[in-house]
């Protein structure tokens, strides 16, 4: 398994982890947060886990084809895990936060949403060549 599958499958599994214990602090009974905490807990489990999960297993079990790909992985790979990764502590750090003071979180909500979309785009620039047709003999 490469190095970048074996981080992006970690990250996620942490991702899931900690969108249940926010989920449970939330429901809590006595616990009164002063910020929503509910979108914090979506992305953590969409983002954070569901899709981190399936982008890791996709860049190890997705054919290579011709490409040659080192053992910890490409380039644009890395570049998809750190920014989806940063883009969601951006996301975590702001968003609970819109509602109670909108000027001062509006450029990490912003950058969050850019570094979110960057790593998406990254995954597809990189899993896109190996979505090719098999070769099948005909007998």
């Amino acid at each position: 398994m490469p190095k970048i599958s074996r981080y992006f499958i970690k990250s996620g599994m942490l991702y899931l982890f900690f969108g249940v214990l926010v989920y449970s602090l939330n429901e809590f009974p006595g616990l009164n947060f002063k910020v929503p905490l509910l979108p914090v807990y979506w992305h953590m489990i969409a983002i954070g886990w569901i899709t981190q999960i399936i982008m890791g297993v996709s860049l190890w079990m997705f054919p290579k084809g011709k490409i040659s790909i080192s053992k910890n992985g490409s380039i644009l790979s890395w570049i998809s895990y750190v920014s989806l990764n940063l883009g969601l502590v951006f996301r975590f750090s702001s968003e609970p936060f819109l509602h109670v003071d909108r000027e001062m979180v509006k450029i990490p909500f912003l950058l969050s949403i850019f570094l979110q979309v960057l790593g998406i785009l990254c995954f597809i620039l990189e899993i896109w060549p190996r979505l090719t047709p098999m070769n099948r003999k005909l007998s």
